[in-house]
């Protein structure tokens, strides 16, 4: 099983992207894909709740190729954000959680602690832009929180520092590394596997804003066992959250 675990739905006009379900899943057909963990545009950039329920309906229409993620702008909207997380996994069974994190609003700082409390609480998965040391702050806080360092760090407010990123995730047991990035360094991914193993990394493409068949090919021409690729692909995900 292949899940892509960085795909986004609706229209980002600052990056040029649009896909509806329907797009999302003749592009996974295309590329060997069995799922993908979506969160919209919409609910990131503009309304989280306008952009959960349009999410919401994307699931019903694709309940067996979409898997959600509750998404929210920032973990600064307090209490507002754990309610919409609530409402996203109860009425929509949303799995997993997506939120931000900003150079002049970092996430490393109390007001996220609810947010990945309550992740923890309900095994939600969080998928956040971060970097290598607010990974280690939350951590440190909420040590159950399944976290996941959007791109190893290779993003501009990290640095691009991935050997960094895996440092960090050395340290914490639930601290996963998602493999989506336009950074392909050599031995990027091998070094990932192995200093954390395998088990410990997730796939995803951030389709459509990138191509998903270059970053499958990361994965697929990455100089580890075949046992550590089917892991990364989906086994991790489908472990994570307990997909048959």
């Amino acid at each position: 099983m292949i899940i892509d675990g960085h795909v986004h739905i609706g229209t980002g006009s600052f990056f040029h992207m649009s896909a509806d379900g329907e797009f999302l899943v003749r592009q996974a057909d295309a590329a060997g894909f069995d799922r993908l963990f979506v969160t919209h545009l919409a609910a990131l950039f503009y309304d989280m709740r306008e952009g959960n329920d349009a999410l919401g309906k994307e699931l019903a229409r694709f309940p067996d190729r979409l898997i959600g993620m509750a998404t929210i702008p920032t973990p600064r909207f307090g209490d507002q954000a754990v309610d919409e997380v609530r409402r996203c996994h109860e009425t929509y069974g949303m799995r997993g959680v997506k939120t931000y994190s900003y150079p002049e609003a970092s996430i490393a700082e109390p007001a996220s602690l609810p947010l990945m409390e309550l992740a923890a609480e309900l095994a939600m998965p969080v998928l956040v832009h971060i970097t290598p040391d607010e990974c280690d702050y939350l951590m440190t806080r909420v040590p159950d929180v399944p976290l996941v360092m959007a791109h190893m760090g290779g993003h501009p407010w990290a640095n691009g520092d991935w050997q960094r990123a895996i440092a960090v995730a050395a340290k914490h047991p639930n601290l996963l590394l998602d493999t989506a990035s336009s950074q392909i360094d050599n031995g990027m991914l091998e070094r990932a596997v192995a200093e954390i193993g395998p088990e410990r990394i997730v796939f995803g493409t951030d389709m459509p804003l990138l191509d998903p068949y270059t970053q499958l090919a990361k994965v697929t021409g990455a100089i580890v066992t075949d046992e550590a690729k089917a892991l990364i692909l989906g086994g991790n995900y489908q472990r994570i959250l307990g997909l048959s």
